[in-house]
């Protein structure tokens, strides 16, 4: 299971309208298999072809006045940035939707070194993630152990994650990983009711 068939499994599940996409490096990847009506992509640079918005997602979320039932988060690879999209894109996320958050579980220390120093490279995009968990009551979040990690997030409420003090490296990610993940197996996203 790739993050398209997520994507997909979510959206029918309510019957979603909207989508939008951060980070759209090659259109037929993803962006264009993905089941819904409106689609909306965003990059700042052209790859394959023209973004719907041609703009970092910060500039775009400040002019942007829709909602969306489906977001994908596969922008800049870096924590920060990362952090920004999630709060932003909870912002503009209608009420039964869900954002999903590409590259959430890295499996070795070098793919989420930043800058890259390899191709398969996820960044430090967790961080964002676990921070998120350890900050945020009001959302229901789990990363599915697939394609780098597929991250789903949906308004909700969640106990605080606690990290007990302890500082975001992979070291400490790699002892922690499925509770600072809320990690689950493909089969067990196959059969939650979200």
């Amino acid at each position: 299971m790739i993050r398209t068939n997520i994507i997909n499994k979510l959206a029918s599940e309510i019957n979603a309208q909207t989508y939008l996409e951060i980070g759209v490096r090659d259109h037929h990847l993803n962006f264009d298999k993905i089941n819904i009506a409106n689609k909306i992509s965003v990059d700042p640079h052209v790859h394959d072809r023209e973004p719907s918005y041609k703009m970092t997602s910060d500039d775009f979320f400040k002019q942007n006045k829709d909602t969306f039932d489906i977001i994908f988060i596969d922008g800049l690879h870096e924590s920060e940035y990362v952090e920004r999209d999630i709060n932003n894109s909870l912002k503009v996320l209608n009420d039964n939707g869900f954002i999903i958050c590409h590259d959430m579980n890295p499996t070795s220390k070098e793919m989420q070194i930043v800058p890259p120093i390899q191709n398969t490279w996820t960044g430090d995009c967790w961080k964002a993630w676990v921070r998120t968990r350890s900050l945020n009551p009001n959302v229901k979040m789990f990363v599915v152990n697939t394609d780098c990690g597929c991250g789903v997030i949906q308004k909700g409420a969640q106990q605080l994650l606690d990290t007990k003090g302890l500082e975001l490296t992979y070291e400490n990610l790699n002892s922690n990983r499925e509770e600072w993940l809320n990690l689950i197996s493909v089969d067990d996203f196959l059969k939650a009711q979200l």
